[in-house]
């Protein structure tokens, strides 16, 4: 993390932010973004950057297995509309995530979204590939009762372990046609192993909150190092 090293403690999002990216969704236009470039750049873009360099440091003073890259873990706000029928530019939220090494690509990740009327954290294992589902579902067959343990610690901490609407597969996965009445046959299915915790505006606004993100950290820590786990099998 030397990138980081001059990075402010973050100083909260302040109201114009929030209330440029509220804006955003009724101009998704180039020229009304371009006029407002710099507020983006002041307002959004630059706390968020602070906001993930003072968790990463936080974390890294705590033993928390994340950190963040200024440059990578904050995500764009340009759309990539090449292959798709929507063209509006631009994405109408902030994004962030802190990883084990700040990188977006990293399985096992923890998100920051800033979306007016939708503000969440997240954490866990997004749309897995079927290189890495392989051995987190032998280790989920093989040892069942560890599986549940990360869920009721997880259960502890207020945060319920969920997937995505359309990430399931309809049937058993290949290879576990026989596991049908396994305690984790429905697990089994699943793609993306996630927990999310709504937060404020009011949260947001104030240096706290990366102190909030440091609590979504510890507390996600069993499902992160569960999947990280199986990849000494992989």
């Amino acid at each position: 993390m030397k990138a980081s090293i001059d990075f402010p403690p973050f100083p909260g999002i302040r109201s114009e932010g929030l209330d440029f990216l509220a804006e955003l969704k009724e101009n998704n236009k180039r020229t009304w973004f371009k006029a407002r470039k710099e507020l983006y750049e002041d307002e959004l873009r630059w706390p968020m950057r602070c906001l993930v360099v003072d968790v990463a440091r936080r974390a890294q003073r705590e033993g928390l297995p994340l950190t963040a890259d200024p440059k990578r873990s904050v995500f764009r706000i340009y759309r990539d509309i090449r292959f798709s029928r929507d063209k509006r530019p631009y994405k109408t939220h902030a994004g962030a995530i802190l990883s084990r090494t700040g990188s977006p690509k990293d399985a096992g990740v923890v998100y920051i979204h800033v979306e007016p009327g939708n503000f969440f954290l997240a954490a866990g294992f997004y749309k897995l590939p079927n290189d890495y589902l392989r051995p987190l579902r032998r280790q989920m067959v093989s040892l069942p009762a560890r599986f549940f343990e990360m869920k009721d610690a997880l259960d502890d901490a207020g945060l319920s372990l969920e997937t995505t609407s359309d990430d399931k597969l309809k049937g058993m996965p290949r290879g576990h046609a026989g596991d049908r009445d396994s305690d984790v046959a429905e697990y089994l299915r699943w793609k993306s192993f996630l927990v999310e915790r709504p937060v404020t505006a009011e949260q947001l606004r104030t240096p706290d909150f990366a102190g909030d993100v440091v609590d979504l950290v510890r507390d996600a820590l069993p499902l992160l190092r569960y999947g990280w786990s199986s990849e000494k099998s992989n």
